[in-house]
């Protein structure tokens, strides 16, 4: 078990640097983070190394007994790389280009970028590859955050035409799957396809959907060049990459980045900038079984807050034991090794207000023994923690469809993810732990799987989960589902959900979407339960499926909201709204009876996690209202 911090020795200079391990080694860490944004420092003019301070860092660290992990510092360039070559700077989507100055401005697709990042990254594997003190790898830095998703320059541009090409092969066949016949779009040449910039009215959604997909493939590709160039050099080195949050929200597919990953990172923030409360309970324990989920297994946690977090607002600053007991939620799911962020706060610089284990005065205070006591506890439990952790459910996430809802969200109060999260809660409150996976990935040995709004339901994915639930399993669809084909095309001459009105044993009649404020009125028929669906009203004619709620009243109608149908050995569920938290607990209650899933009581806001290993157990008791946790075993 590693547990350690981010450290930035190059922020302060090698005077500081033996007081900062003093502190550091009181702390009890095991382990700090270097380099994270120091390309300057490692080459300060183009093609020029300089690896001495680095080199002396290191030396002073192993002399100490920690272990270092080494990031490969691209997430910002050095000035002269800017000046030299404009052109990797990312462009806006009104033709601007990013200016020099903040972090991830650079373009993933830039051919003189990715020439330099991966020539930095082979000339530190290269240099290091011997040294015994480096734990670890990271390339580069939260990639796709703070809307470096998106790009619309010149590369990116031929990136996406020649990925186009590989898809499609001939453009009489792009034609014909884009439907471009409609608005006389029909091209000639794939070198006619513009990028889905924003016009008087929307763009092609199988256009939209492809650039999303490019997108994506340009952080996985990018991130992929990295890691091979320290394997290059370093073939067993554990290379892994930092993610920052929202994982369901951004134009990357953390899961297939993950894919080319020893580990996977993830950097826990509950509260950051101008957020005037944190995450709940059980937002955060979402983000961190998605964490686990990249991998299916362990991952890291990089940076975890101490201080309040911010760059020129704040948020509301984590209370005593708060941080610590954000760092305990991390570890009951699944996270094997921890940093707190930072060491120290910088004084100078863009991230002033980001307050670290000490603080711009230098004093140990509060936060400095918080975090000596939080490693004190979690050291003899290493063995437990670093264990496997499975769920007998699973959340399914889909990129393909979490794309399409940011092509045609349909409503102004859809959210992917946060309908995710909604449906996740009702097991989380219960204590029953859940993977977040891939709609990729397999899924038979869980007990229940959620399916949240799959709105591009892949045709091998209807077949798994039909061989799913006929076999004894029970699923979770909700509204929206399987409704667009693999080009963000409507399916001609098929019932909805197409491909699976067998399975949710119902065929929708009617739908409607409902916009923020507006909700229906949903009922079961014995009149046990009762509640409001919001975003959208999907009303449904059951064949084989029970009717569980209806609307009413319904102007369009007699039909179900909500519906059973049992399909082989199991059992299908679908949720034709967003039904609110009351009536959703209800419909668990059935649910989980039905696939045989306990849960553990404890009262609201406290959270029981049970993990094992080598013969021992320990459980953790995470109380989110007196922000304490307890760990025994």
């Amino acid at each position: 078990m590693y547990l350690g911090v981010d450290w930035y020795p190059e922020q302060w200079g090698m005077e500081q640097v033996e007081e900062d391990l003093d502190g550091i080694c009181a702390l009890g860490c095991n382990i700090v983070r270097i380099g994270d944004f120091a390309w300057d420092r490692l080459e300060p003019q183009p093609g020029v190394y300089d690896f001495a301070f680095f080199d002396e860092v290191i030396a002073k660290v192993k002399a100490r007994g920690l272990s270092v992990l080494l990031c490969v510092p691209t997430a910002t360039m050095p000035r002269w790389l800017a000046l030299a070559h404009p052109e990797v700077m990312s462009r806006r989507e009104d033709g601007t280009r990013t200016p020099y100055g903040g972090r991830r401005g650079y373009c993933m697709n830039a051919p003189q970028y990715r020439e330099k990042a991966v020539a930095l990254a082979r000339a530190m594997a290269a240099h290091y590859k011997n040294e015994s003190a480096i734990a670890a790898w990271q390339v580069d830095n939260e990639i796709g955050h703070e809307g470096s998703d998106l790009c619309w320059c010149d590369a990116c541009r031929g990136e996406f035409i020649r990925y186009l090409k590989g898809r499609y092969g001939d453009i009489g066949e792009l034609n014909r799957r884009w439907g471009t016949g409609f608005w006389t779009q029909t091209y000639d040449d794939f070198e006619q396809i513009p990028l889905p910039k924003q016009t008087n009215t929307p763009q092609n959604p199988a256009l939209r959907l492809e650039w999303e997909r490019l997108r994506a493939r340009s952080a996985e590709t990018y991130l992929k060049m990295l890691t091979d160039a320290v394997k290059a050099e370093i073939p067993g080195a554990r290379v892994l990459h930092d993610f920052s949050s929202s994982l369901w929200g951004k134009r990357i597919d953390p899961f297939a980045i993950a894919e080319d990953l020893d580990a996977a990172a993830y950097n826990h923030y509950p509260v950051w900038g101008a957020q005037a409360d944190a995450m709940s309970p059980a937002e955060t324990a979402f983000a961190l079984d998605t964490a686990r989920g990249l991998k299916g297994g362990n991952f890291w946690i990089t940076e975890t807050l101490i201080g309040t977090q911010g760059h020129d607002f704040l948020s509301c600053s984590p209370k005593p034991g708060e941080s610590a007991l954000w760092a305990a939620q991390a570890m009951a799911h699944g996270c094997s090794d921890l940093l707190f962020f930072r060491y120290r706060g910088y004084h100078k610089g863009a991230e002033q207000f980001c307050f670290g284990v000490l603080d711009a005065d230098n004093q140990r205070r509060r936060k400095f023994y918080e975090v000596q006591d939080f490693f004190a506890r979690m050291k003899p439990y290493g063995e437990v923690l670093a264990a496997p952790m499975h769920g007998e459910a699973a959340v399914v996430f889909d990129y393909d469809s979490a794309a399409a809802w940011r092509v045609q969200p349909q409503s102004d109060a859809m959210d992917y993810e946060g309908e995710a999260k909604r449906l996740y809660e009702q097991l989380w409150k219960r204590n029953i732990a859940v993977d977040v996976i891939p709609s990729n990935r397999d899924f038979t040995g869980y007990k229940l799987m959620l399916v949240p709004a799959m709105v591009a339901m892949s045709e091998g994915f209807k077949d798994r989960l039909k061989t799913y639930v006929k076999g004894g399993g029970t699923a979770v669809l909700t509204f929206r589902s399987a409704w667009k084909d693999e080009d963000n095309n409507f399916f001609f001459g098929r019932r909805l959900p197409a491909g699976l009105t067998d399975l949710a044993g119902a065929e929708l009649e009617e739908h409607e979407s409902l916009l923020t404020g507006q909700a229906r009125r949903a009922v079961a028929p014995d009149g046990g339960m009762a509640g409001e669906g919001r975003v959208f009203c999907e009303m449904l004619t059951p064949t084989t499926a029970k009717t569980l709620l209806t609307w009413s009243p319904c102007a369009f109608g007699d039909y179900a909201a909500a519906t059973e149908n049992q399909y082989g050995a199991g059992w299908c569920f679908y949720l034709g709204g967003s039904f609110d938290g009351a009536l959703l607990s209800m419909l668990f209650e059935r649910v989980l009876d039905r696939c045989g899933l306990k849960g553990i009581e404890t009262p609201p806001g406290v959270e029981v996690v049970t993990r094992a290993a080598g013969g021992k157990t320990c459980r953790m008791t995470l109380d989110h209202n007196a922000k304490t946790f307890q760990i025994d075993g």
